[in-house]
């Protein structure tokens, strides 16, 4: 019976510590599917807000009708030249100062630094102080839907300074800029600009309509991108080949014209 008694005990023992195995397992298989479900809802989560902000970047509507970038006029009047690389030369020869700005129509740091520093800018060419070559680029043709703003936008502010245009036409564009990952402005568009500040030539017609500056525009990006500029991104203003960090100090251009 002793026998027995023991080897009862020693099987219910077995049981239980069999169903504990088991309730262990059980309890880690019941950890592991809830981590894999809360994954799985992680992911399913980012992925329809991806969605979300996709979808909204490609809904922003397209400026509507032709007249949708108003008139801004320049704060101060001064004078421009297109170089035969496509630059366009703004201010006199005879500045003490000239600096180089890289630029793109889409960039909104380059929005930023124009409404920290364009009127001052404009002022200080207008006073013949200053002397800025303005290098139009299209490094964030991409970032437009459809594609394009920027080459159709620096395009035509070239065309608009051989007319004698730029200053009221560049203020125009940063004035009303299209939001980044949203629709630009249009040739038409551009072209109904032009007329409103006083262009008339069917040259500025033709230009902005056949992309005559379109080469001397990319050519801009390859040459900036080489040494000695190798362009890291836009805004860049350079006084020689020092990057004054214009966006990190609103001080800069009065530190400049006073050094």
């Amino acid at each position: 019976m002793g026998a027995a008694q023991n080897n009862n005990k020693r099987d219910k023992s077995k049981a239980n510590a069999a169903r504990a195995v088991a309730a262990a397992r059980g309890a880690r298989n019941d950890r592991r599917n809830i981590a894999i479900g809360v994954a799985v809802v992680i992911v399913v989560a980012v992925v329809v807000i991806v969605g979300v902000i996709l979808n909204t970047r490609q809904s922003d509507p397209a400026p509507a009708g032709a007249d949708a970038i108003k008139v801004t006029k320049s704060s101060s009047e001064y004078t421009a030249k297109v170089g035969d690389d496509g630059t366009v030369i703004a201010g006199p020869d005879s500045a003490k100062t000239k600096i180089d700005v890289y630029e793109d129509f889409t960039c909104p740091y380059c929005g930023d630094l124009e409404q920290q520093s364009g009127a001052q800018m404009a002022k200080a060419m207008a006073d013949g102080k200053l002397q800025v070559r303005y290098h139009l680029l299209n490094i964030l043709d991409r970032n437009t839907n459809p594609p394009g703003y920027s080459l159709l936008a620096a395009n035509a502010a070239i065309a608009a300074a051989k007319q004698g245009k730029f200053a009221d036409f560049h203020a125009s564009l940063y004035a009303q800029q299209p939001k980044e990952g949203g629709a630009g402005y249009t040739n038409e568009q551009l072209l109904s600009l032009g007329k409103r500040l006083g262009i008339t030539a069917q040259q500025f017609t033709d230009d902005v309509n056949k992309g005559a500056y379109n080469d001397l525009v990319k050519q801009q990006v390859t040459t900036a991108s080489a040494p000695p500029v190798n362009l890291q991104g836009t805004p860049t203003v350079l006084n020689g080949t020092t990057d004054l960090k214009a966006l990190q100090d609103p001080q800069w251009l009065d530190k400049l014209l006073n050094s």
